[in-house]
């Protein structure tokens, strides 16, 4: 675990000192695969739309959603698998958003700095979600992993990512989903 944390800051010191304009082999491969892989205008109407709706499984409303209706309505298993998501969500965004903030690396297709890039929080989430599924559900954790990936794809796809962010995203929403599931018994013990 701790290795992992090791890796995601080491790779955090790399891509905050990427530009999308540098010239440097990180800025360079972002760049090729941003290009590759955005659907520039005119746009292939029915994978767009495949691509818009798949990239709201990341987005916070779906993922505190689906949290809440299974704490809400679920059994006491699943209630306690809302309660890990919703922890899982909130150590996930706040790190993100914290990242966000300190990095402040523009998005692709954007001249101004308005929503930070780095890190993805749609895969970030997505990725998060998928682990604490996941470990709950062991025979569902390739599909979710795989819908994971989809959502981050997405968001390079609709020009929002590049590949970097994405990938930054994935390894903060899985990192946070393991500690949060390896701290699941004190978790549980407070009841919201």
């Amino acid at each position: 675990m701790q290795a992992t944390l090791i890796c995601i800051l080491y790779f955090f010191t790399f891509t905050s000192v990427i530009d999308a304009n540098a010239d440097n082999f990180l800025a360079q491969w972002d760049q090729q695969l941003f290009d590759r892989i955005y659907d520039a205008p005119p746009r292939s109407e029915p994978m767009w739309t495949v691509m818009e709706v798949g990239t709201e499984f990341g987005h916070y409303r779906s993922i505190m959603g689906f949290s809440i209706l299974l704490m809400a309505y679920g059994n006491e298993d699943r209630q306690n698998t809302g309660r890990l998501l919703s922890s899982a969500y909130i150590s996930t965004g706040v790190l993100t958003y914290g990242v966000k903030q300190l990095v402040r690396r523009k998005r692709p297709l954007d001249d101004m700095l308005g929503n930070p890039s780095m890190p993805s929080g749609h895969a970030s989430l997505a990725f998060s979600a998928a682990t604490i599924l996941g470990y709950q559900y062991p025979k569902w954790r390739i599909p979710l992993y795989i819908g994971a990936g989809l959502v981050g794809f997405s968001r390079i796809y609709l020009g929002r990512h590049y590949t970097s962010d994405v990938l930054v995203g994935a390894a903060i929403g899985t990192t946070m989903g393991v500690l949060v599931w390896h701290n699941r018994v004190t978790l549980l013990q407070w009841k919201f």
